[in-house]
C-alpha cells in the first residue's frame, strides 16, 4: 500500500510536469522530504500540507481543481 501512496506523489508531480525542487521553492521543506515522501517514508503532517500548498500552487496556475492530502498519498 505504500508504494501504490508513494508514487501517487511521484505521479502527480511528473504529470504537472514538475521538479522536486519546484516543490521546495514553494515550501518550506527540503528536497530529501519531497523524496521521502515520494519513496512512501513518513513524514510529518506540516511537511505534508507544505508540499501540498506547493503542489495546489502549481494545479491553480494550471486552472486545475486543487488536491487533498489523499490525493497526494503522502505517509503520516
Amino acid at each position: 500500500m505504500q508504494v501504490t501512496s508513494a508514487s501517487a506523489l511521484l505521479r502527480l508531480r511528473e504529470r504537472l510536469d514538475i521538479t522536486r525542487e519546484d516543490i521546495v521553492r514553494r515550501s518550506a521543506v527540503s528536497v530529501a522530504t519531497v523524496r521521502n515522501a515520494e519513496k512512501g517514508a513518513k513524514v510529518t503532517r506540516r511537511s505534508a500540507l507544505q508540499i501540498l500548498h506547493a503542489v495546489n500552487s502549481h494545479l491553480r496556475e494550471g486552472n486545475q481543481p486543487e488536491g487533498t492530502l489523499n490525493d497526494l498519498g503522502v505517509v503520516l
